[in-house]
C-alpha cells in the first residue's frame, strides 16, 4: 500500500518556498520512524545518484535519531560530510533536521511526520526555508522532485519489510 502527493507551495512576496510530500506505508509507525531514521541506509538512493555530496566516493547515510543527532554521509575513503543536525525528535510521532547544502546562505528545516492511516502509516515530510537559504524558486521546485525520487525507495523498503 503506497500512494503519493506531493505540493510545491510557493508564496510570492517574500518568495516562501515550501515543498511537501505524503506517501503511505503498510508498517505501524514505530517500524516507518525507525526504517526512515535507524534504516534510512537500507533505502536512502546514495550511490550512482544525484543525492549524495560524495558522488563517486558516497558509501554510508546515517539519521541519528535524538536531539543533536547528525544527518550525515561517511564515504568510501573514511571522511564524513554533515548534512545537518536533528533539532527535534519525538519517536515515532515526528523528527526534524537541518539541511545545509554547501551552495547554500543557511540552512533548511526538514520536518516528517508520521500518523496513523488505516493499517499503515502516512508520512508527511515538509522541507521549508529553502528561500531562506538563496535557493531560487525553479530549484527549489526540483527539490521537491528530489523528494518524491528519494522516498520512493523508502516506500519500497518498508513493502519488502511487510
Amino acid at each position: 500500500m503506497a500512494d503519493s502527493a506531493r505540493v510545491v507551495q510557493t508564496v510570492r512576496g517574500d518568495q516562501a518556498v515550501t515543498v511537501r510530500e505524503s506517501i503511505t506505508v503498510g508498517r505501524s509507525i514505530e517500524d516507518a520512524f525507525r526504517l526512515f531514521t535507524a534504516g534510512i541506509g537500507e533505502w536512502w538512493p546514495l550511490k550512482g545518484t544525484k543525492f549524495s555530496y560524495g558522488g563517486d566516493r558516497a558509501d554510508k547515510i546515517f539519521l541519528e535519531a535524538k536531539v543533536g543527532g547528525r544527518f550525515y554521509e561517511q564515504f568510501s575513503d573514511g571522511t564524513e560530510f554533515d548534512v545537518g543536525q536533528v533539532t527535534t525528535c519525538e519517536p515515532p510521532n515526528r523528527i526534524v533536521f537541518t539541511w545545509k547544502d554547501p551552495d547554500w546562505t543557511t540552512p533548511t528545516e526538514v520536518e516528517v511526520r508520521f500518523s496513523p492511516a488505516g493499517k499503515g502509516t502516512r508520512v508527511d515530510l515538509e522541507h521549508r526555508g529553502l528561500e531562506a537559504a538563496g535557493v531560487p524558486p525553479k530549484e527549489a521546485a526540483d527539490w521537491a522532485t528530489g523528494w518524491t525520487l528519494v522516498l520512493a525507495p523508502y516506500v519500497e523498503a518498508a513493502t519488502k519489510r511487510a
